[in-house]
């Protein structure tokens, strides 16, 4: 019986620490799928599949986990149209950038005082703007991630948008 009164209090880290996001994911104009983020105090765990229009002709799925202890200990494993391939956190940093520096920014509180300089690795990511719970951000030294924009971000959820601009083209994700 008195184990019963302390289990609110024994599950309450759980609530509080582990928190979740879905997002739709869109290259350009076109569905491109969905991704997941999963957040636990000590890492991430995003998964994401390809779908929509994009998915009619390109078969493509992730799994990333992002160690905020130890991000040597990171990984992603991709599955592209029948291929799977393992990447470490370098790798990752230089196929996928985006995806660590957006993970990495998330894991944070949404006050600029905290945002404005982020390291991920050997990229930096600057907050150049914030209006109205919008946070704008440039990206130095990655090759293929320039800008991330981050929209209606609250303390306490995550953002109604992201904008990922990336040199292939903008990734906007919208939250479901």
């Amino acid at each position: 019986m008195r184990i019963n009164a302390f289990l609110p209090f024994l599950l309450l880290p759980l609530f509080v620490f582990a928190k979740s996001v879905t997002y739709k994911v869109y290259f350009g104009i076109f569905s491109a799928g969905k991704i997941e983020i999963n957040f636990s105090p000590d890492r991430v765990e995003v998964t994401g599949k390809s779908g929509g229009v994009i998915g009619w002709f390109y078969r493509y799925k992730l799994h990333m986990v992002y160690d905020f202890k130890n991000p040597e200990n990171t990984f992603m494993t991709e599955e592209e149209n029948g291929k799977r391939k393992t990447y470490n956190f370098e790798r990752i940093l230089k196929k996928k950038s985006w995806l660590p520096l957006v993970v990495k920014l998330l894991s944070k509180t949404p006050n600029p005082e905290v945002l404005k300089t982020i390291k991920v690795g050997e990229y930096t990511v600057t907050l150049e703007k914030y209006e109205n719970n919008n946070f704008f951000f440039r990206v130095s030294g990655s090759r293929k991630t320039k800008s991330v924009k981050l929209f209606g971000w609250k303390k306490g959820d995550f953002p109604e948008r992201i904008e990922i601009e990336t040199k292939a083209g903008t990734l906007v994700l919208i939250k479901t």
